[in-house]
């Protein structure tokens, strides 16, 4: 008796893996500290530190690939950064930009940004 075989395929095998999701991300924070509207949330910030954090959190998380995200949660590591829901809408946006630069298809831009709306009350401290 065989394994079943994998009907349907992760939004990390869609995008590309995970040399794909590190070129998005990486596309993304540099959009992020372009853009004067969100890029004060980076002052002092170790963005490499952030980016594989990042990478990690999408791809063990957000996007079902193979690594388990042990970090904290979206709550505490928001906590205290006063994001607005224009600046994450903005995130949104950048993102968007992003994953088209990349050819990601538009339906599972779709589902990203789903999945990124709805865990914006964790996000937004405003």
């Amino acid at each position: 008796m065989s394994l079943p075989q994998r009907t349907k395929e992760s939004l990390y095998d869609k995008i590309g893996g995970e040399q794909a999701i590190a070129a998005v991300i990486s596309d993304f924070y540099h959009r992020m500290l372009s853009d004067e509207r969100v890029n004060h949330h980076f002052i002092g910030i170790n963005m490499e530190s952030l980016r594989r954090h990042q990478i990690t959190f999408f791809i063990g998380f957000a996007l079902g690939g193979p690594r388990k995200y042990n970090g904290n949660n979206l709550r505490t590591a928001h906590s205290g950064l006063n994001v607005t829901a224009e600046e994450y809408e903005v995130a949104i946006k950048l993102l968007n930009q992003a994953l088209r630069k990349y050819n990601v298809e538009i339906e599972d831009i779709a589902k990203v940004e789903a999945f990124l709306r709805s865990v914006k009350p964790h996000i937004i401290n405003k």
